[in-house]
């Protein structure tokens, strides 16, 4: 898990797709958490749990 969010925390600011097992999202990472991320779509935020992130 630390190496997905070392990894993530290097992408802050970037445009990126998150897929999870419900559905894909992109949009800006705004911010990397230790147990979720936050995504800006559009206007608006998503909170993405790490343990859902498939790629």
């Amino acid at each position: 898990m630390l190496q997905l969010i070392l990894a993530l925390k290097a992408l802050e600011g970037s445009n990126v797709e998150i897929l999870t097992e419900y559905s894909s999202v992109s949009g800006i990472l705004v911010e990397v958490k230790p147990t979720y991320i936050v995504l800006r779509s559009n206007s608006d935020l998503f909170y993405i749990p790490l343990v859902s992130i498939l790629s």
